[in-house]
């Protein structure tokens, strides 16, 4: 079928919401580097009535002041499809967007908060890199690896250049479910403790070390999720070093993925 046509800028708009899921127009607007709000608020109202995307919007006073949050509609997956750039598998989860749960949604408008900011934070000297769930789902994709081991929602990278060389840290950010079954918290707990200890990262990525940080839906499922790890380190004899550390979900909130946030076990 032929689709409604839509500008290379609109374009713009899809690909992002592809790769972030859920984003709001401010968001948007930020990511694209565009300083005119009417416009990206004329561009994303002629998409919605073309069904390349919807909004999650309510009319009820106490919600109104939020910003409407903005996912791919059925034309916009089916735009994705003809551009050949994204995965078959992944392009045909956005069918089902309509369908997401809350803490989702929630968690895809706070990691690209936590990009914006990481993309902010790029200085001469320093500099972040990162890739979404989006992107290693490519095969293409030097991260692709993390779609079958680990699956974290964001992966960035931290180079400075200081007098002494180059300083290069990784990271990996999850963020758990607040709905999530205990025994699937324990075992990407598991999974995350015996990547570190068996050193993948370093040989892959030539000694390069990985810090795994952990958001926590609240705080007694931080308790627990502390408490689990360090069991878990105590188990392989690892009671004393770790790389992974942990906050709420909150907290990310307020200071972003790159604040002085995260506790050690």
């Amino acid at each position: 079928m032929t689709l409604p046509p839509i500008t290379p800028k609109q374009q713009d708009i899809l690909k992002l919401l592809y790769k972030y899921r859920f984003a709001n127009r401010i968001q948007l607007q930020e990511f694209m580097g565009h300083k005119n709000k009417r416009r990206i608020a004329e561009w994303l109202k002629d998409l919605r009535e073309k069904h390349y995307i919807e909004w999650i919007y309510s009319t009820d006073f106490a919600e109104k002041t939020k910003p409407a949050i903005y996912y791919l509609g059925l034309n916009g997956v089916r735009y994705l499809k003809t551009v050949d750039e994204y995965p078959p598998a992944e392009v045909r989860k956005r069918y089902r967007e309509s369908s997401r749960s809350p803490d989702f949604i929630a968690k895809s408008v706070l990691l690209a908060d936590g990009c914006l900011s990481l993309a902010a934070k790029s200085k001469s000297k320093l500099t972040y890199s990162f890739v979404t769930q989006a992107d290693y789902a490519d095969v293409d994709n030097e991260y692709h690896f993390l779609a079958e081991e680990l699956k974290p929602d964001l992966c960035y990278e931290r180079v400075e250049q200081t007098k002494r060389g180059t300083v290069v840290e990784d990271y990996l950010v999850v963020v758990f479910n607040a709905a999530a079954p205990r025994h699937k918290v324990r075992k990407r707990l598991k999974d995350y403790v015996t990547y570190l200890d068996e050193g993948g990262w370093r040989r892959r990525f030539d000694g390069s070390e990985l810090m795994v940080h952990i958001a926590c839906p609240n705080v007694a499922e931080l308790i627990y999720a502390k408490r689990r790890t360090r069991a878990l380190l105590k188990d392989i004899g690892r009671d004393k070093k770790t790389h992974i550390r942990f906050t709420t979900v909150e907290q990310v909130r307020l200071q972003g993925v790159t604040g002085f946030i995260w506790e050690e076990v």
